[in-house]
């Protein structure tokens, strides 16, 4: 069995474990599952790495924003928390407006280490969200700090061009 076919057969039998029926990878490898209304985790096979990759988004980040620099030192903070981030860590998408969370797991791994790890990493999304909103409600609402603004949408926060 090839490492694309097991990470497959791991994603349908976590679709059939929660009643999803069918869970598998769209043409671009890719695919995403949606935790309590709210959690987008989008999950990546990459051939050449022989590993599947989760990413998801904590929050975007406003430009604006004039405690950047204090989110950034808070997100560094938690990236040195290893007990608390199960392997996974904090950084910004390429356009510097997200702040992903990321983990990777060999595609070769047992459905066991999968779903473990897929457990872990939504956990570890809940913590970091909660954590950076603690930091983000910290602050005081200003004209450089304007409250959050809605999510959603194509091309939106949250859209990393997954399939969800």
């Amino acid at each position: 069995m090839s490492f694309k076919q097991n990470v497959e057969q791991h994603l349908q039998h976590f679709a059939q474990s929660i009643g999803l029926g069918e869970l598998k990878l769209n043409e671009h490898d890719a695919c995403g599952l949606c935790f309590d209304d709210t959690l987008i985790v989008n999950m990546e096979y990459l051939e050449d790495d022989e590993a599947l990759v989760f990413v998801a988004s904590v929050r975007p980040v406003d430009a604006h924003d004039s405690a950047k620099s204090e989110l950034f030192e808070k997100m560094l903070a938690m990236n040195l928390q290893h007990h608390s981030m199960q392997g996974a860590f904090l950084s910004l998408n390429h356009d510097k407006t997200e702040i992903l969370l990321i983990r990777s797991v060999q595609a070769s791994c047992d459905y066991g280490s999968f779903e473990s790890t897929l457990e872990k990493f939504v956990n570890t999304l809940e913590w970091c969200v909660s954590e950076l909103d603690k930091s983000k409600q910290d602050q005081p609402p200003t004209p450089a700090n304007p409250p959050p603004r809605p999510q959603g949408g194509p091309g939106g926060p949250g859209d990393l061009g997954m399939m969800v």
